[in-house]
């Protein structure tokens, strides 16, 4: 059940990043995605194997679905709410967005809570929580070094 679950919302992620009006440039997009997944996974492997404070499982479709939330839903999700806040006209909605990008993924770890593929040992869903929180700040700051540098460039022809 993880398993379709998690491939469920990843289609589900992948759609929405795809169908949504993108504000951001195509290489704005490609960059923030692959520092946020290599962020993405070395904290996992950090977390999970090296302090052992969460264990995953080790049936191979859950753990499918594991990976599938670690490399796609958590970047997609992140590169999503950017877009929709960059179309925001308001703080008061980019907050907003932030807000619902980390219920939804604390609600995907809570499934893999609820479906046994990871268990936690010395952790709690709120460092999850500060986890995404400060992967939205990564992200975003990550986007402005790129954009300063991408017209340091320009300008500089």
């Amino acid at each position: 059940m993880a398993f379709t679950l998690f491939f469920f919302g990843s289609w589900l992620v992948l759609t929405l990043f795809t169908i949504i009006p993108k504000k951001l440039a195509f290489t704005e997009n490609t960059f923030v995605f692959l520092i946020l997944l290599v962020i993405s996974i070395n904290w996992t492997w950090i977390i999970y194997e090296e302090f052992k404070f969460i264990e995953s499982t080790e049936t191979p479709m859950d753990y499918a679905a594991f990976l599938m939330f670690r490399s796609i839903i958590i970047p997609i999700v992140i590169i999503t709410q950017l877009n929709i806040s960059a179309l925001a006209r308001s703080r008061t909605l980019s907050l907003w967005t932030i807000v619902l990008s980390t219920a939804c993924l604390l609600l995907f770890t809570f499934f893999s809570l609820h479906f046994g593929m990871i268990k936690y040992v010395n952790w709690n869903i709120a460092y999850d929580a500060l986890y995404y929180l400060a992967l939205h700040g990564i992200a975003y700051v990550t986007l402005k070094i790129f954009q300063t540098i991408q017209m340091n460039e320009v300008n500089d022809l």
